[in-house]
């Protein structure tokens, strides 16, 4: 079975090659590439470097040369079909809807290469005739340049129906490719062809080589939409491209800066005029994946730049969540919220060029971003209400795909929540139950030894934590007010606190790391390992491992109860 580009294209665009290579090769960043030890002959200088921006590695030491696809075939020793097998599963795609039954998509993207092209000339031809002077009029009350009009090779077609087809047609192609390429349609009214794009303000959009495969038009009067993009085709795919992104890559490389992602076409045009030409604008409102994905391949945290209205926050808040799911290690985003009412272009259009700067330099990492969203105007002064909170934060944080990013979000989730309610385990050392270290410190150690059934029941209730550490999420508030006579569990009690404290969870690695640490070692072998504890007919079923756990924890439960009111009755 014969594929289609379009698989390779995808494959290119969802798989950024330095994360998939350093799976099995260990990498260093150099530069904007990547250098490691060649996996394809033995070196002990590392010659083997891969560049995300041009898709492929190359081994100085060897010659070894290629994309992700020949990668794959060289280290696996497989053939083509077999490697596109491997990552279209990697990424997801279903590789029977690739299968290529003729070659009439190659020929249909070349055939609307062309029309772009010749559109594109058709157009920049207009913007520089006389018959353009509305436009002109229009650029000069917004304050762009001639020399921003010839950079983003900007365009103009005027009110007449078919100017674009009778041009496109003297050029040889047909009404039907002109149809399929998204610059004409047919009148449902009287069956006339017309022009998709009347008296407007042409943008060439590219794909990342700089190829012309659609537009944009901005409309010279009160019609409606304002802005109108063509639609999606064989090669223009609005949830894939960047307006820009093929200029900007290009300088963000060049001088290692973050790209801005605006809103739309004028104020990538704005930044244009103070500088900073690492701009790009989504073909919609929140960005996609794909979209994500291309810009990451370039630049490890762009900065979100949308309007400072609701729609705009609203926007930057979807792309958050967008992001979120596919977050993976040093790969991030950092926002900034323009006052309300402003955008970049009016930024520059009022001369606050500075302001606009600061506020780009000053963005906000993605995590308080994320936090200050989820928190705005939320009552949180019940226990209740903090408990769907957690849930809710929780929910959101588990959907992060990257197990590291989505551990690291738990802890500064934690930090924060902790820092916002210090009171919520400030009482670990000092109980409800009128007592704290220093008093348990003065009892005698008869006391406590004639109070075996006691003494066992804490050892329970912590062995059972120890067992089965997951279920702390369920008794959280029980375990934080739980009052223990004996000393040393009570030391473990609170090394367990402390370590759920900072995370919002405890694993069995988590205890595994509280037994080897020299600090609990001794107590935990004298409390658990003599012999007379660990061969007691006393240990309860719910103590031990158990997969039930709705039984451990109502267990658990009934146990804490109990050491509840017999610490308070002792009066300890």
């Amino acid at each position: 079975m014969a594929f289609s580009d379009n698989l390779v294209n995808t494959i290119h665009d969802k798989i950024i090659l330095s994360e998939y290579i350093g799976r099995t090769v260990n990498l260093s960043k150099k530069g904007n590439d990547f250098i490691g030890l060649c996996p394809f002959h033995n070196e002990k200088t590392p010659s083997f470097t891969v560049s995300n921006d041009k898709g492929f590695y190359h081994c100085f030491g060897c010659g070894a040369h290629g994309d992700i696809i020949s990668f794959v075939m060289q280290k696996e020793s497989i053939d083509f079909k077999e490697t596109l097998q491997i990552l279209a599963s990697e990424i997801g795609v279903n590789i029977e809807n690739y299968s290529l039954k003729d070659k009439k998509i190659s020929e249909d993207e070349k055939n609307f290469k062309n029309i772009y092209e010749f559109s594109k000339v058709f157009f920049n031809n207009n913007f520089n005739n006389e018959s353009a002077n509305q436009v002109k009029i229009y650029l000069k009350n917004r304050k762009i340049s001639s020399e921003a009009s010839k950079y983003f090779e900007l365009g103009y077609i005027k009110n007449n129906p078919d100017n674009l087809i009778s041009f496109l047609e003297s050029k040889g192609f047909s009404i039907n490719k002109i149809i399929e390429s998204g610059l004409a349609r047919k009148s449902k009214k009287n069956d006339k062809y017309y022009d998709f794009f009347r008296n407007r303000l042409i943008f060439p959009i590219h794909n990342s080589k700089g190829e012309v495969v659609a537009f944009g038009g901005r409309s010279l009067n009160s019609s409606e939409p304002k802005y109108l993009n063509s639609p999606d085709t064989i090669l223009f795919k609005k949830r894939k491209l960047l307006f820009n992104f093929h200029r900007a890559k290009k300088y963000v490389q060049k001088h290692k800066i973050p790209f801005i992602v605006v809103e739309g076409y004028m104020d990538v045009i704005a930044l244009y005029h103070i500088g900073l030409y690492g701009a790009v604008a989504p073909l919609g409102t929140a960005l996609s994946e794909e979209q994500l994905l291309l810009l990451w391949k370039i630049s490890d945290e762009p900065i979100i730049c949308m309007d400072g209205d609701q729609a705009g926050y609203r926007s930057a808040i979807r792309t958050l969540n967008i992001a979120m799911k596919i977050l993976k290690p040093g790969k991030s985003l950092k926002f900034t919220f323009l006052s309300d009412g402003d955008d970049p272009d009016n930024l520059v259009f009022k001369s606050e060029k500075q302001k606009l700067i600061d506020m780009i330099k000053n963005a906000s990492p993605m995590f308080n971003v994320f936090w200050d969203s989820e928190t705005v105007n939320l009552d949180l002064t019940t226990p209740e209400k903090r408990a769907a909170f957690r849930l809710n934060m929780e929910k959101k944080i588990s959907l992060i795909e990257d197990s590291i990013v989505q551990k690291e979000y738990k802890k500064s989730f934690y930090s924060n929540y902790n820092s916002l309610f210090p009171n919520n385990y400030s009482n670990y050392k000092k109980t409800n139950f009128k007592t704290n270290n220093n008093e348990i410190d003065k009892l005698p150690a008869g006391r406590i030894k004639n109070n075996s059934s006691a003494n066992l029941r804490e050892k329970n209730l912590i062995e059972t934590i120890f067992n089965n550490p997951s279920i702390l999420t369920k008794v959280e508030e029980e375990f934080a007010i739980l009052a223990f006579s004996n000393k040393k569990i009570e030391t473990l009690r609170l090394a367990i606190l402390s370590i759920y404290k900072q995370s919002g969870e405890l694993t069995d690695l988590n205890i595994s790391e509280i037994k080897k640490d020299s600090k609990y070692d001794s107590i935990i072998e004298e409390i658990f390992k003599s012999r007379d504890w660990a061969a007691s007919r006393f240990i309860p079923d719910y103590v031990k491992k158990n997969e039930d756990l709705n039984y451990v924890i109502d267990c658990w439960k009934d146990a804490a109860n109990l050491q509840k009111k017999w610490y308070k009755k002792e009066n300890i």
